[in-house]
């Protein structure tokens, strides 16, 4: 089991790394076809390649520092335990994808690769990258309503960020499953997508203060 100190950092760490990332390199808007957006990567390979790792450290951060809080809110007879051990699943699934997609996009952006070389072929990868990505939304969305429902039953943290937590979770699930681009759910999406960084931050500047609390 990881540390208090070491979990809030995670959480505090990620979504400034991810946020920097995207100031480093940003690959393109919606009005890209996924053709421009992988040329573009190719041409600037060694920065879009440093922004894509990061983004996958931040990422890694964020549901490692999540998946090792819900571990630590699950015991036995303890209010919430079960959402709590419900959205560690859902964090070590997040994780997983984020591998998975990181590989397929190191490889359709490297030109020079044997894989693209031999006659891969590094569209229909990226896109299928991309794909496997925007997944990891709908997941975090259940994590973030689980595990703000387990942190109001166990009031191990304050009540009001655990109803953020999962009032942006729910935009982000429900808003997601019915947004048709501008509509009012692509809206409400997008203030889940908002709100997540932030009350991650939050919830790691809580759990460091805790943990020096603790020690002192």
């Amino acid at each position: 089991m990881l540390s208090k100190k070491l979990i809030g950092t995670f959480m505090l760490a990620g979504p400034i790394l991810a946020v920097l990332s995207l100031v480093l390199f940003e690959p393109g808007g919606d009005d890209q076809t996924f053709a421009q957006t992988l040329q573009r990567m190719s041409e600037n390979y060694i920065l879009a390649s440093i922004s894509n790792v990061a983004w996958f450290v931040a990422v890694m951060m964020i549901f490692v520092g999540i998946y090792y809080l819900a571990r630590s809110m699950q015991e036995e007879n303890k209010p919430g335990s079960d959402l709590a051990g419900l959205a560690s699943i859902f964090a070590l699934l997040i994780a997983g994808i984020a591998m998975v997609a990181m590989g397929l996009q190191l490889i359709a952006t490297e030109r020079a690769s044997s894989w693209v070389t031999s006659g891969g072929d590094a569209l229909s990868v990226f896109a299928i990258s991309e794909a496997i990505s925007r997944s990891i939304f709908v997941f975090d969305g259940i994590v973030m309503v689980l595990l703000g429902l387990a942190i109001i039953k166990q009031k191990n943290l304050s009540p009001i960020v655990g109803g953020l937590l999962a009032f942006f979770g729910a935009c982000v699930l429900f808003g997601g499953m019915f947004s048709q681009g501008d509509n009012w759910a692509g809206m409400i999406w997008f203030i889940g997508f908002l709100g997540f960084p932030l009350i991650t931050i939050t919830i790691g500047f809580l759990i460091l203060k805790s943990s020096k609390e603790n020690v002192s």
